[in-house]
């Protein structure tokens, strides 16, 4: 993936947000996790190796849900208050997405 940002961006005012998904035909999409990455720490990352590109390479642990502070859950309810902005609705969707529990991986499935 390749993105430039503009010549006044700062890396510290964005994130990048990734979502790994099951799509199946014939039975509801899954979430199977999701992750935030800073994209000043992946500066920094490309900055210690030496790269020069702006390019990295780094392992993420995909999570159930994405761990807000007050702030965050404050902004979401702010923007979920705003039902004809279709920005705003798929912000408050992508944050607030949660992979449900598989019962076929309980020990109490046949």
């Amino acid at each position: 993936m390749r993105h430039h940002l503009g010549a006044g961006s700062d890396p510290e005012s964005y994130e990048l947000h990734m979502c790994a998904k099951d799509y199946c035909f014939g039975r509801s999409d899954h979430l199977v996790g999701l992750t935030v990455l800073q994209l000043r720490d992946l500066t920094a990352s490309a900055d210690t190796l030496g790269i020069g590109s702006g390019a990295c390479a780094c392992w993420c642990a995909l999570g159930r849900r994405l761990n807000l502070d007050d702030t965050g859950w404050t902004i979401l309810r702010i923007l979920s208050q705003r039902p004809q902005d279709e920005v705003a609705r798929e912000f408050v969707r992508l944050k607030s997405e949660v992979r449900s529990q598989d019962d076929s991986h309980s020990h109490g499935a046949k």
